[in-house]
């Protein structure tokens, strides 16, 4: 295999064509994802192997998987292009003119909620500065996203998390329990053992929160009665307003839940939810993120963030 180090030229675009190819598991996904014909990524995938010398993915019915040899060439590749876009934040500091890509984590409800006002506050001010939101954070932080995070925002941060990441706290958010309406709980609350003795429909694991419902369950010497377990919010929405389960949020998350008006929420007593935006220290384009990450804190300012919580009634 010939070296990167070697007198080959090699264009960013095919390395930035072949980790799509590799990450979405398939040339179909990735060209829909890059938006270009299949067709012509396929010609740029195969240009490169024949530049490098030798196949870097696996060809079969159900997608593509990189070989031995592209499994290295993957890491140099990811590698390559983090420095190249961190170009791009070295210029800007010089210039005074911040700019290139900046990928932020944000839990679905959150990006339905915030992503367009966050997107256009920092455009605003800063035009040539990216979003990059990938959605469903819990996990991705500790579990090495690739390209990985400049920013994420978590309501519970696992201890690899705080190992990797700069933790700045945003808020504390009630807690509420998300159920059918016939079965809603009088009163304004209920207690946290009352809430572990329902039957629940959590995230599965390895989701930080479910495993902090899990260990406050331990402490008190119960577990959780989980009677299904699903991944997105429409699958819990679908499980709620049937009677099957109530499903355990912070309120801007329950409140795409409570548009459906098959369902209501309750508070319980004493859980919260601790929003922490968690700061990449190595982000490859450190200027940016910070700027994005001011922007963030400021909508969670309590003034601003109200502005997107309705009430439970």
């Amino acid at each position: 295999m010939k070296s990167f180090a070697g007198g080959t030229e090699m264009e960013l675009k095919k390395l930035r064509f072949f980790v799509k190819v590799a990450e979405a598991g398939g040339f179909r996904r990735a060209a829909e994802a890059l938006n270009i014909a299949q067709p012509a990524l396929t010609r740029q995938i195969q240009a490169l192997e024949a530049e490098i010398g030798v196949p870097l993915l696996v060809r079969t019915t159900a997608g593509a998987s990189p070989t031995p040899q592209g499994e290295i060439v993957l890491r140099e590749a990811r590698e390559i292009l983090a420095r190249a876009d961190a170009l791009a934040s070295l210029v800007s500091r010089q210039t005074g003119k911040p700019a290139g890509e900046v990928r932020v984590g944000l839990p679905s409800a959150l990006a339905e909620m915030l992503l367009s006002d966050l997107v256009r506050r920092v455009k605003s001010r800063y035009p040539e500065i990216r979003i990059i939101c990938r959605e469903g954070v819990q996990g991705q932080p500790e579990n090495g996203e690739h390209p990985p995070l400049d920013l994420a925002i978590v309501s519970v941060a696992s201890k690899r998390a705080r190992q990797r990441y700069k933790l700045i706290p945003l808020m504390d958010e009630q807690d509420y329990l998300v159920t059918c309406r016939d079965l809603v709980p009088k009163g304004p609350s209920i207690t946290i053992d009352e809430m572990l003795a329902m039957p629940l429909v959590l995230t599965p694991l390895p989701n930080a929160r479910r495993r902090h419902l899990a260990r406050i369950a331990q402490k008190r010497g119960a577990s959780l009665n989980i009677v299904a377990e699903a991944a997105s919010m429409q699958a819990q929405l679908n499980l709620v307003r049937q009677g099957l389960g109530s499903a355990v949020l912070p309120l801007s998350a329950a409140q795409a839940m409570l548009r459906d008006t098959r369902v209501a929420a309750v508070a319980v007593d004493g859980l919260l939810s601790h929003r922490v935006l968690l700061m990449n220290p190595q982000s490859a384009n450190p200027l940016a993120t910070e700027i994005v990450a001011d922007e963030i804190k400021a909508i969670f300012a309590p003034e601003n963030f109200e502005q997107f919580v309705v009430g439970v009634q």
